[in-house]
């Protein structure tokens, strides 16, 4: 019979498509609510204005408040809680250290140019003549999905930028680091190594690996952006890797933030004419060569992690050492 203290994967995964079902559904209903006062609690207005309101800047920017605050943010809390897992381990919330943060941000920085070139070759990709009803679908939904976006960073003003930072970075960041690698990330892990309290290092380490790749597919995949799907799940992969080498989920959120403050940062400032070159473009064509420094720029931060990581491996080995001499 289903109960929280059977913590097997099918529970915990049927668990979560409900918590996920009513996070959708409590969004849907405080946005729709917001709108209805919005009308003045008139239903003739309300029923023009709730097809419409969805086209209006602010009134997206609550929607993705509400779904990353009830369906991304919430919900790995609330599977904690409702497992009775130990918060701080079970979601990797401890701290990072400095340098770490310092070279999760750098990492983002440098990766730029070989995102640019990836983003460009993945657009660049066509699927075989017969499934040329499939890929017009796809073009569809990418074009649907960049106009949203493209709406969303429009803005000018100093309020855009502030809001865009704290909307599409910040809380993007924080909600999906933790649902995809602190939730996800760990439910796979846990499945494919089995249920056992002791598997061999060899089983141990082939599942972590398998789970980072299995839940960047998924990442990318849930965007619905088919033609960044690549560069998004290598993005996802890094992502996952980081939280892998440091222990803690908040190196990713930071290099979440740090990608997607980047884009909001350069598209303000692309729309207030204060760039004389479009960032998108370095490590494209002529500047292609760039994507060579910033695959050695990454291979040094990935050196500089696992030397982290094997520092505080060892660590935790020497406290446990310790304690068993005790």
């Amino acid at each position: 019979m289903f109960g929280f203290s059977d913590k097997s994967f099918f529970n915990r995964l049927i668990t979560l498509l409900i918590v996920l079902l009513a996070g959708f559904i409590l969004s849907i209903a405080i946005y729709m609510f917001i709108v209805f006062v919005q009308s003045g609690f008139d239903m003739a207005r309300f029923s023009g204005q709730s097809a419409l309101a969805i086209q209006e800047v602010d009134m997206m920017r609550i929607l993705q408040i509400l779904t990353s605050l009830f369906i991304f943010i919430l919900p790995p809390f609330f599977m904690t809680y409702l497992f009775r897992d130990n918060l701080q381990k079970y979601l990797s919330l401890n701290l990072p250290k400095p340098m770490q943060v310092v070279f999760a941000i750098l990492s983002l920085v440098v990766a730029i140019p070989l995102i640019n070139f990836l983003v460009n070759w993945n657009e660049g990709m066509h699927l075989p003549a017969f499934l040329n009803d499939i890929e017009t679908w796809m073009r569809t939904s990418e074009d649907a999905a960049a106009k949203v976006t493209e709406k969303l960073l429009s803005g000018t003003a100093w309020i855009d930028l502030i809001s865009n930072l704290v909307i599409i970075a910040l809380m993007a960041g924080i909600g999906e680091e933790l649902f995809f690698r602190g939730l996800l990330q760990r439910m796979f892990t846990d499945l494919i190594k089995g249920n056992k309290d002791v598997v061999s290092k060899k089983r141990l380490a082939w599942s972590k690996h398998a789970a980072i790749w299995v839940i960047a597919f998924i990442f990318s995949a849930i965007h619905l952006q088919f033609y960044g799907f690549i560069p998004r799940m290598l993005l996802g992969v890094w992502f996952g890797y980081l939280l892998l080498w440091t222990g803690s989920i908040w190196i990713p959120i930071i290099a979440h933030f740090t990608n997607n403050a980047l884009s909001t940062i350069f598209s303000f400032a692309e729309n207030r004419g204060l760039l004389s070159v479009n960032p998108d473009i370095i490590g494209v064509k002529e500047t292609s060569w760039y994507c060579f420094i910033s695959i050695l720029l990454l291979a040094c931060c990935v050196v500089f992690f696992k030397k982290s990581q094997k520092e505080s491996d060892k660590q935790v080995l020497q406290i446990q050492t310790h304690r068993m001499k005790e």
